[in-house]
């Protein structure tokens, strides 16, 4: 099985849960033909702007049909700049219904999202509803 060729990640572990964290409280899905949101709940997740600095640490794997992310809430010692894990979250699907071109996200408060970008364009909501992923 191929890489998708802007993936320099190792392949992504097929079972089991790798960091031994628990999956995000909530999921949420939204198809559209060209991409699919989906909404992780992890609560403690602060948004990063102007006045504030992130807590939190994405690390996203993916090939053309799967897909992996660890979340990790941190709180950063101002004088040292060392960050303490306070919590992890981790999320993956092993098989997509079809092939993907990419996988980006953004926080929300107490949210990740991700926005996976179909290769072809598709609704991908009946194949979800029924099996899964």
């Amino acid at each position: 099985m191929a890489s998708h060729p802007s993936s320099s990640a190792p392949p992504l572990p097929k079972h089991g849960n790798v960091h031994n964290a628990p999956g995000p409280l909530g999921s949420r899905y939204n198809d559209s033909p060209t991409s699919l949101e989906i909404q992780l709940v992890c609560p403690g997740i602060r948004e990063k702007n102007f006045m504030r600095k992130g807590n939190t640490d994405v690390h996203l794997r993916n090939d053309h049909i799967s897909m992996s992310v660890n979340v990790e809430i941190y709180n950063q010692d101002k004088r040292t700049k060392v960050k303490t894990v306070l919590e992890r979250r981790y999320f993956e699907i092993d098989k997509f219904p079809g092939e993907i071109a990419d996988v980006g996200y953004k926080l929300k408060k107490d949210c990740v999202v991700l926005s996976v970008r179909k290769k072809i364009p598709a609704n991908w909501e009946a194949q979800i509803s029924s099996q899964g992923f």
